[in-house]
């Protein structure tokens, strides 16, 4: 764990259960930076606004004073600590520590809530309340809006936000507020906020949740920006020859350190994540896959497995960028143009943790490249060495062997979700919607090896703003026959082969469509 002190927790004013814990269970002797600056103020029952990162010990920092004061206190007085968690896994992870920290108190309960699940299996538990909750915005605020928890809520000692610049960042602002509102008032709980950053949003929900006479806890200051200790290379290159540069860099990174290295791949969306685990692991290279199209279930177990294990990649979307606290990280790889340079700092800030080394890769293809680069010229992103020709013809028929297998509806669901994310993005690239169709039709086709661009609804393409756009494959699913309307501006064609993914990867690189713009 990084910024460790010499401050002991057995120095601490700590009930013994708490003390027994972190020495037998946690095996925690010497405390982090933010715990010895901020344990002494919130023992005392103040309010602390701290800036802290991701794996510096916080959840520690504010579970140990919550805990203290529910063990002083008598059972049965409903939910005493309320733990607000940006996302399921975080919130997960909390709790998990918390029922750690429990282990040898008598009495004090932990429930964790979150969205994903049914909603009834909450309401069960929630019968007889936890003294401790963790929950995310979106589920809690259901419960105290319509199941009636607000009445056991009046009691509140301690409410904490964790990660409250990524709850403010994934637009949890009114529900923070509404929550607010239905808690008991600040003047009588404790109010515990951490946040990696501290831009005016978190400042201002600070001001509206914390008491006046609140510490500011600063552990991160002046010390070095991810750019300045993590060394970050790009690679551009066409579409056609993103696959096989993938591969390269992913294997790079194993050779780097072959028994613990612990990788994590980056997509722009959850069904691209999809697609390109299927791809690698048909062809045999064994990755993880974690995004918002599995169950929660499956997602807790790849994240539980990849926290605890080494030698192993895993394949997200950005449900694992922030707040997630995976150790000894020893490469982030990123494919295809982050949304804006904070989520590109954000995802590089898996690496380097805790005074281990770690490295950079950012993958656009070459249109992606003149949009995004800018953003982030001063972070001195090296440009990588490009693939010999002779590295080339070695990988592809790893890519071949692994595009050749993938399921024809993971090829359709990864068109369409590329479609979506670049037309959402035509701004940005200085594309028309013709141009994003070509080059989503020339991903499908001469990328992947489908025989004509997959199928698509016609309520999908209404969805998307892409009407009497040429070149997609319109067919409405609800036909028994599979027919349809055919492309738009041409003749039908059916729905795609069963084979449709099928085709090995072309020999050779074949130029993005005339329409698109000029590689930079």
């Amino acid at each position: 764990m990084s910024q460790m002190t010499q401050d002991r927790f057995d120095a601490l004013p700590l009930g013994a259960a708490t003390k027994r814990a972190l020495a037998e269970v946690l095996c925690y002797a010497t405390m982090t930076e933010v715990q010895a600056e901020t344990l002494p103020i919130s023992l005392k029952g103040g309010d602390i606004l701290a800036k802290a990162k991701t794996g510096t010990g916080k959840t520690l920092a504010f579970l140990i004073p919550a805990i203290e004061m529910m063990a002083q206190s008598a059972r049965g007085q409903g939910i005493l600590t309320l733990i607000i968690s940006p996302t399921r896994e975080l919130a997960s992870q909390i709790e998990e520590e918390a029922k750690q920290l429990l282990t040898f108190h008598q009495g004090i309960r932990s429930l964790v809530v979150f969205g994903g699940t049914p909603i009834k299996r909450d309401l069960s538990a929630l019968q007889t309340p936890p003294d401790l909750l963790v929950a995310t915005p979106g589920r809690l605020n259901d419960h105290l809006e319509h199941s009636g928890i607000q009445s056991k809520i009046t009691k509140l000692q301690t409410l904490i936000f964790d990660e409250a610049d990524q709850l403010l960042e994934m637009g949890f602002r009114p529900a923070i507020e509404t929550m607010l509102r239905m808690l008991p008032p600040k003047s009588t709980r404790r109010t515990l906020l951490f946040s990696a950053t501290m831009p005016a949003d978190v400042k201002a929900i600070a001001k509206f949740a914390l008491r006046d006479s609140y510490d500011f806890v600063d552990c991160v200051g002046a010390e070095q920006s991810t750019h300045q200790h993590v060394p970050q290379t790009s690679v551009v290159c066409t579409l056609q020859e993103q696959l096989v540069n993938l591969i390269a860099q992913v294997q790079k990174a194993m050779a780097a350190d072959p028994q613990d290295f612990k990788i994590i791949v980056f997509f722009t969306t959850a069904r691209l994540t999809q697609f390109y685990a299927e791809v690698f692991n048909h062809a045999g290279i064994p990755t993880l896959e974690i995004h918002s199209r599995k169950s929660q279930s499956h997602r807790t177990k790849v994240s539980d497995k990849f926290r605890e294990g080494s030698r192993l990649c895993m394949f997200t979307s950005d449900v694992s960028a922030r707040g997630m606290d995976y150790p000894d990280v020893s490469a982030v790889i990123q494919v295809g143009m982050p949304s804006d340079r904070a989520q590109y700092v954000h995802r590089i800030g898996r690496t380097a943790r805790a005074g281990k080394s770690g490295v950079g890769v950012l993958m656009l293809a070459d249109f992606e490249a003149r949009a995004f680069l800018p953003q982030v010229a001063d972070l001195h992103i090296a440009p990588a060495p490009a693939l010999t020709a002779a590295e080339m013809a070695q990988l592809e028929p790893l890519a071949s062997k692994g595009l050749a297998a993938v399921d024809p509806q993971t090829c359709g669901q990864g068109y369409q979700a590329f479609l979506g994310f670049y037309n959402s993005n035509l701004k940005r690239l200085r594309w028309t919607a013709a141009e994003c169709v070509a080059m989503a039709n020339h991903w499908a086709v001469d990328c992947v090896g489908c025989p004509e661009p997959p199928p698509i609804d016609p309520q999908t393409v209404g969805k998307m703003g892409l009407k009497n756009v040429p070149g997609l494959n319109i067919q409405r699913r609800d036909r028994g026959d599979g027919g349809g309307q055919g492309r738009q501006g041409g003749g039908g064609k059916g729905a795609a082969p069963k084979d449709a993914c099928l085709a090995p990867l072309p020999p050779k690189v074949i130029p993005p469509p005339p329409s698109a713009p000029p590689p930079p």
